[in-house]
Parts: structure tokens; sequence; C-alpha cells
């Protein structure tokens, strides 16, 4: 089964720090980098691409998009 890999991009200059997207995220795909605390992606692989970063994202700096199928490694050890 092919897995989906997205994109997601943070604008720097609406990023305020305030948080949201680092701690709603599951799968730990958003952290921070000090000393302004701006949203950084730290596991983009791990994006479920469910989205809820860029919808509760208060400054609208989040975009998240879909970039490709990936291949799992079942179909390409299969050869298809």
């Amino acid at each position: 089964m092919a897995k989906r890999a997205y994109e997601i991009e943070i604008d720097e200059k609406l990023c305020r720090s305030c948080a949201v997207c680092w701690e709603i995220c599951a799968p730990d795909v958003l952290d921070y980098e000090a000393p302004l605390n701006k949203a950084i992606v730290t596991a983009p692989e791990a994006c479920t691409g469910c989205r809820l970063c860029e919808w509760l994202c208060p400054d609208w700096a989040i975009v998240v998009r879909p970039t490709s199928d990936v291949k799992s490694d079942a179909t390409s050890e299969a050869g298809t």
C-alpha cells in the first residue's frame, strides 16, 4: 500500500511562536527552534496529512500539501 508524502511549509515571518502547531501535532512532526521558538519541521516523513497544524495556526503561517505517492517497502521488494 502506498503512503502519501506531505510537504509542510512554515512562513517564519508570520509565525509568532504561539506553540499551537507543535503541541497539537501527534506524530511530533513539528517542534521549535530557540531562541525565538519559531516553529520548524523536524520529521516530515512522519506527517499524516491531517492538517490540524495548518487549520489551527492563528497566524496562517503553515501550509500542508501532498507531494507524491511513495511506494511501501513491500511493494518495492515485489518489483511493482
